[in-house]
């Protein structure tokens, strides 16, 4: 008997390098898509650096095709290969990003003969200009993308203002696109009431340190606030090429003493965090949702941030304070007193509340849309 499947396509190794945190969402999807039809099991073709190996689970089956590859054709003819030895019957094709994943599922097609739907999930503000801006490679892939996008069956975007990004600048049908974030995890958070105003007088920048999400930007607050006081500390949280020289910049800036460097942490980690942040700082200039943002907010914690698809989400929605647009051609005097005011914010429980009824909703969303691109 034929296994029926909706197999996520996943040359670059992102869920192998995701770690626990991002198997164990996918074994949520899985779940929740066993419970909606008991003839659908989630399959994913990944890579990773170490030897071709199957992991079999109740609600998901991981394969290990290769390598971390951007070889589409390769990763493709692997693909088509093991599809056949398992004899699976793949109903849907998930391509985890319009470049190698999306043509890997294409070229899957071609050697199957078939016209499999394909789901494009895309997870970074890809259609924003400054994106394309970044570096000559983004460059290259937003004329990429520009060309692939609209062969996809049909898009998942992660916020409302990322959609509007890729029906304006991408030319994607609006009809394609659904918007489902990506679930975050809030088992470990405690979600017991924060005493707001003993908050710890810092300043917080936690994910991938390097220049693309905002370390420059945020040397210049740093610069500015201390010129006003350095009675406030800076923890840091994250990992990256930029760490050292980025870690020594912000000890000259404020002081060693000042200065907490945690590294890379995965979300249960962070979770034990969040009593000890004052203010999450968001300064990535091109942030397509900003799952750290909601999981700061719905802790309690106030964020600062640029301006990006992720924070204008936010800023819609939550006008109580909690999250403030941050203005670095602000003089130093009115961001220290914005830094003031945001320590004494109150936490938002109808914002909270509200967003864990929709987060715990997105797995089953998720999985609804690609049900209904099925053909039986």
């Amino acid at each position: 008997m034929k296994l029926s499947a909706i197999l996520i396509l996943d040359p670059r190794g992102n869920i192998s390098l995701g770690g626990s945190d991002v198997i164990k969402r996918h074994e949520n999807y899985g779940k929740h898509l066993t419970s909606l039809s008991n003839k659908l099991k989630l399959v994913v073709f990944t890579s990773n650096n170490s030897e071709r190996i199957i992991y079999n689970s109740k609600y998901l089956d991981r394969y290990v095709l290769s390598k971390p590859t951007i070889n589409s054709l390769l990763f493709a003819w692997r693909a088509y290969r093991c599809i056949i030895q398992e004899r699976m019957d793949v109903k849907l094709l998930i391509a985890g990003d319009p470049w190698e994943s999306f043509w890997t599922a294409l070229l899957l097609n071609k050697f199957l003969h078939k016209d499999i739907p394909i789901q494009m999930q895309i997870h970074g503000d890809i259609a924003n200009p400054l994106w394309k801006n970044i570096n000559i490679q983004n460059r290259m892939r937003y004329i990429l993308a520009q060309l692939f996008c609209k062969k996809a069956t049909a898009v998942r975007a992660v916020s409302k203002n990322q959609k509007i990004n890729l029906i304006k600048n991408l030319r994607i049908v609006e009809s394609k696109i659904s918007v489902i974030p990506v679930p975050i995890s809030l088992e470990s958070l405690d979600l017991r009431k924060r005493k707001y105003l003993n908050r710890p007088s810092n300043i917080t920048i936690i994910g991938r340190v390097h220049k693309d999400r905002g370390i420059t930007f945020f040397l210049q607050l740093l610069e500015k606030l201390t010129d006003i006081s350095r009675d406030f500390s800076v923890i840091i949280i994250g990992s990256g090429k930029d760490e050292l020289k980025f870690l020594s910049s912000v000890k000259q800036i404020i002081g060693s003493n000042k200065v907490k460097f945690v590294g890379q942490v995965s979300e249960k980690q962070l979770s034990r965090y969040w009593r000890e942040i004052g203010v999450l700082v968001s300064l990535a200039p091109v942030e397509s949702y900003g799952r750290v943002m909601r999981e700061a907010l719905v802790s309690g914690v106030p964020v600062w941030a640029l301006e990006s698809s992720g924070s204008k989400d936010l800023f819609s929605v939550e006008r109580t304070g909690q999250i403030r647009h941050l203005d670095l051609d602000a003089t130093p005097d009115s961001l220290f007193i914005e830094f003031n005011k945001l320590l004494k914010a109150r936490p938002n429980a109808a914002f909270r509340n509200k967003f864990m009824r929709e987060n715990a909703a997105l797995p089953s969303l998720l999985v609804k849309s690609w049900v209904q691109l099925i053909k039986f």
